[in-house]
């Protein structure tokens, strides 16, 4: 009977707890469905370039699903600048050079993937025709039997005859895969961990009544909003820091940007978790339900911040990753640590971290509202 309390009492406090169940259901269903979307096997469009029409028609087997175009290198690197441009092949038939951007592992390894195979194609097609045109001389009385030998040869044709080298524009060839997706993990660290660390401390100021008393005072609500972010930025911007110097110097992952910019990065990175974390803090009673919201809030930014590649994604959610701060502040991280951009290129990133940044800090002050008693 006591167990059948203890039970009835559980059961009684989940069903009072709506968000709870809401959490407990959808959230899960809503990551599943996101998986099933991102991890569709397509490949994405590549945008290659290459030096002239012969190796075009090398590549003649990736023509329909891919963008090809006949152009200079020097037109190539300005695309890849402007990330227009996957790689650039030159050479010929018996070597090709493929300047890859360098700045996505997907990517790279979709296009290594299909230059081989089309070569392999070209190839084999190549030896086919030049086999029927052979037998049809040998077939011909007028021709002796001898070019049977020709055949014979062309029968022995090494079908990875071409040699490929590969280079990268953007980073090192040498770069293992945690220097591609370290930038990412380091946006995603500080955004997910200062999410947490200001959702519960700002939970506590209204749980302990902290916020209460404070609202009970003349102090202006933007105020309040304000000096939190001035006073939990102070400790996340410094997390944020030792987190982006630890990954450079310790783990020793690939930089080839500036460390300042890369901590001005961080910085308006935390800030912008900073306040996403106190806003959805605001609709959470205990630690538990700010737990709550992670697969809700966060889990679906994972996927869209560079881990998977998005070009691959259908495109409506491709668009949807255009509404997700943490795609902003990974291409940010990303531009700078692995592309070594300065700060002019990523200012677009920047600029739309603040706006998310000033856009939660509104909705705070908005919410603060509800908390104030006169």
């Amino acid at each position: 009977m006591r167990i059948n309390a203890v039970v009835c009492r559980i059961i009684r406090q989940f069903l009072r707890d709506k968000r709870t169940l809401v959490l407990l259901i959808i959230a899960p269903m809503l990551v599943l469905t996101l998986m099933n979307f991102v991890f569709n096997d397509e490949d994405a469009t590549l945008n290659i370039g290459v030096e002239n029409s012969n190796v075009k028609k090398i590549l003649s087997s990736m023509d329909k699903d891919n963008n090809i175009n006949i152009m200079s290198k020097k037109k190539a690197e300005k695309k890849f600048e402007n990330k227009d441009l996957d790689a650039y092949i030159s050479g010929d038939k018996k070597e090709l050079n493929i300047l890859l951007n360098g700045d996505d592992n997907s990517i790279i390894a979709q296009l290594n993937k299909n230059v081989q195979e089309s070569v392999k194609n070209y190839m084999s097609q190549r030896a086919k025709e030049n086999k029927e045109k052979l037998e049809d001389l040998v077939d011909n009385p007028m021709i002796k039997m001898s070019n049977l030998n020709l055949v014979n040869k062309i029968n022995s044709i090494d079908l990875n005859s071409t040699e490929i080298k590969s280079s990268n524009y953007f980073g090192d060839s040498d770069m293992k895969t945690i220097d591609y997706i370290g930038p990412l993990l380091i946006g995603l660290f500080i955004f997910f961990f200062v999410f947490l660390i200001s959702g519960v401390s700002f939970l506590r100021e209204r749980t302990t009544g902290t916020l209460e008393r404070l609202l009970a005072t003349p102090i202006k609500r933007y105020e309040i909003v304000l000096g939190y972010l001035i006073g939990f930025g102070i400790f996340t911007i410094v997390q944020s820091a030792i987190i982006s110097i630890f990954s450079i110097y310790v783990l020793k992952i690939y930089n080839s940007g500036s460390l300042g910019l890369i901590l001005l990065v961080s910085t308006i990175i935390s800030l912008c978790a900073l306040s996403f974390g106190m806003f959805v803090s605001s609709y959470a009673n205990n630690e538990l339900q700010v737990m709550q919201f992670v697969p809700v809030v966060i889990l679906p930014q994972t996927f869209f911040c560079g881990l998977f590649s998005i070009r691959s994604m259908a495109y409506p959610l491709q668009i949807l990753s255009k509404w997700m701060p943490l795609t902003y502040a990974c291409d940010a991280l990303r531009g700078v640590m692995t592309c070594g951009y300065g700060l002019q290129k990523i200012s677009g990133d920047l600029l739309i971290l603040l706006g998310f940044t000033l856009f939660f800090a509104i909705l705070n002050i908005i919410t603060l509202k509800k908390h104030r008693a006169w």
